[in-house]
């Protein structure tokens, strides 16, 4: 990927306040759910910096694995913060995906890299994460199940999974969030992050943070 002229990507940048550093998202100008930064990943990737500001070790070392992790800005904070990062998506988000981390890989404390994985597979990608992250990836009633199912692959009962997820009008997805709710509780405790402790520039009521603990 030369350029982004050929490529027909344009960039966002991204600060990490907490880190006084910034860092380049390359989005699509066309696309499905992989073209562009969604509001819920700012959420989540801002939310990581609270946590950083209470105790900047949290992430330091630690395994952590991004489902659905389209551009790849909430993975590319975690590196930043220090933890090890694998970032996954579909075969077809993964170049570009690459390409966000590979401009934006001396920012990174941790390790990070990027690998294909289509949610119900079991790949053993050598570790047991100790935070799950993903953010925006309940959209189609198709892929909830295999979602759930993939959580409950790689989650132990030590495994944190923080998951940010906008809430949209539509009939459709509200009962696509309602049936996600209503099965993951069936092999998950959740908790509601509360938007006191989030970032108080970016949070919003029509975007939930939530943290998954496997029963």
């Amino acid at each position: 990927m030369a350029s982004t002229e050929n490529n027909n990507t344009y960039t966002r940048s991204l600060d990490i306040e907490v880190l006084a550093k910034e860092l380049i998202i390359y989005q699509k100008l066309e696309g499905d759910v992989n073209c562009v930064v969604w509001d819920a990943a700012i959420v989540l990737a801002k939310y990581l910096e609270e946590l950083y500001k209470k105790n900047c070790q949290f992430l330091q070392g630690l395994d952590v694995i991004e489902l659905g992790a389209g551009l790849g800005p909430v993975g590319l904070v975690a590196a930043s913060l220090g933890a090890n990062v694998l970032l996954t998506d579909l075969f077809d988000a993964i170049p570009l995906l690459q390409f966000n981390i590979n401009e934006n890989k001396a920012l990174c404390k941790g390790e990070i890299r990027s690998a294909v994985l289509k949610w119900g597979d079991k790949i053993d990608f050598g570790y047991i994460p100790d935070k799950i992250l993903l953010a925006d990836c309940i959209y189609y009633k198709e892929s909830i199940d295999s979602l759930i199912d993939t959580l409950r692959y790689y989650a132990t009962e030590k495994t944190e999974i923080i998951l940010a997820q906008e809430l949209r009008e539509s009939d459709v997805q509200k009962n696509n969030w309602d049936y996600f709710l209503e099965n993951v509780k069936n092999y998950f405790r959740c908790v509601v992050v509360p938007i006191s402790e989030q970032n108080p520039d970016y949070c919003s009521p029509d975007i939930v943070l939530l943290k998954l603990f496997k029963i």
